[in-house]
């Protein structure tokens, strides 16, 4: 056996299953104070009779590729779409008229995956890293039969944080259920900023 053979061999062995990729859904929710900051700007504005709702949930995804040092050190990164909220309100005064606001958030994602095997199937892990996300806030308000609208966006790198658990079937295939948080999105000048906190459940698959 040659020597190139057996250090064809021996890499084999060590990075054999260290790539994974991974593909989760959930539910993403927004910092509800955004809707009260909001409704505080139209008051100071002089509107009278102010009435809103805010829907500060919806489906996202996440795709993500990753590389396993060890078992208990990894790196990842792919896509993650947070999905989009939706503020709407109508009001008296000075006139009577609507105001719809619509945000989406997405990016692309880089961090570190620190993991403690509980056993051969069980691990926990926790989750740090930077999302470079795009916050686009669409605003359209009417009154007197005039409408007004505007569409602003924000492309910022953010910092991310979660924890969760997997519960491997087998050597290649597991089942991922996480929780993160992704901090401070968007600009505080042109879309303002919240944190979104993302749920999602998923399968890992080991290369």
């Amino acid at each position: 056996m040659t020597l190139v053979t057996v250090l064809s061999v021996a890499a084999g062995s060590v990075f054999a299953g260290d790539w994974y990729a991974l593909g989760s859904f959930g539910q993403s929710k927004v910092d509800g104070n955004a809707a009260s900051e909001v409704n505080a700007e139209l008051i100071d504005a002089g509107v009278t009779g102010l009435s809103s709702s805010f829907d500060d949930k919806d489906t996202s995804y996440k795709l993500q590729l990753g590389y396993s040092f060890t078992p208990n050190f990894a790196v990842e990164g792919g896509y993650i779409d947070l999905g989009k909220f939706q503020y709407s309100a109508a009001f008296t005064g000075p006139a009577v008229g609507s105001a719809v606001a619509e945000v989406k958030a997405a990016g692309i994602n880089l961090g570190a995956v620190a993991s403690y095997p509980m056993n051969d199937q069980f691990e926990i892990f926790g989750k740090l890293g930077i999302i470079n996300a795009k916050v686009e806030a669409s605003v359209a308000a009417s009154d007197s039969g005039v409408t007004i609208s505007e569409n602003v966006s924000a492309t910022k790198t953010k910092s991310y944080l979660g924890v969760g658990a997997a519960y491997n079937f087998n050597e290649q295939l597991g089942l991922h259920l996480a929780w993160e948080r992704f901090n401070k999105l968007g600009d505080e000048d042109k879309t303002g900023e919240s944190d979104v906190d993302l749920v999602s459940l998923g399968l890992k698959y080991n290369f």
